[in-house]
């Protein structure tokens, strides 16, 4: 957000007569950052859509981070796009207050999660960490990889770069749990991986 200040400008001419000149002061464009909005388990799809319909203005968004994952139905495995985080909605904006205002008016939201009374952004590590795993479009793809005795080693995929937060893997269901610090809390996501070696 562009914020405009309006001053004057002293001028002296060389026979000491002073004249003032309006000038425009361009402070600066505040950062857009993540914040994390809870929100009831299960609707955070339909939920989504009406903050970013009745909500969000230019220059922001709100938006639920997916992933991809296999499951397997009457024998075939069959791909589905799942809430990654279940329960809550990320939000990024460069105005928190004007936006949880305007949140407001959709009373089934539960709160904007925060550190004591501050409504605090996700730390920039973490949100790094989301925007790779999740691209553009928030939806985190299937990787793959194997697994070298206890060890998962992912050759390719959003997971690469991240085995030292995998806690848990099942091969029979193609996933494994990520380790996610979301302002203090430790969060374990669910993330699609095709492990096709054992060594």
């Amino acid at each position: 957000m562009l914020n405009w200040i309006n001053a004057q400008l002293q001028i002296y001419a060389k026979d000491g007569r002073r004249s003032l000149a309006p000038i425009l002061i361009v402070r600066g464009v505040d950062p857009a950052l993540w914040y994390v909005i809870q929100v009831q388990t299960r609707h955070e799809l339909d939920m989504m859509k009406r903050c970013r319909e009745e909500a969000a203005v230019d220059g922001e968004d709100i938006f639920a981070i997916q992933a991809e994952r296999l499951f397997r139905t009457r024998g075939m495995l069959e791909l589905r796009t799942q809430v990654a985080f279940p329960g809550y909605l990320f939000a990024e904006t460069p105005d928190i207050i004007s936006l949880r205002m305007r949140l407001r008016s959709i009373p089934e939201l539960t709160k904007i999660l925060s550190i004591g009374e501050t409504m605090t952004p996700i730390h920039p590590d973490e949100e790094a960490l989301l925007r790779k795993l999740g691209g553009e479009d928030h939806i985190i793809r299937r990787s793959e990889g194997y697994k070298e005795g206890d060890r998962l080693v992912v050759t390719n995929g959003p997971m690469k770069g991240t085995e030292g937060r995998v806690r848990w893997t099942d091969r029979h269901k193609h996933m494994a749990g990520l380790e996610v610090d979301l302002l203090g809390q430790k969060i374990i996501v669910k993330l699609g991986v095709d492990i096709l070696e054992v060594k």
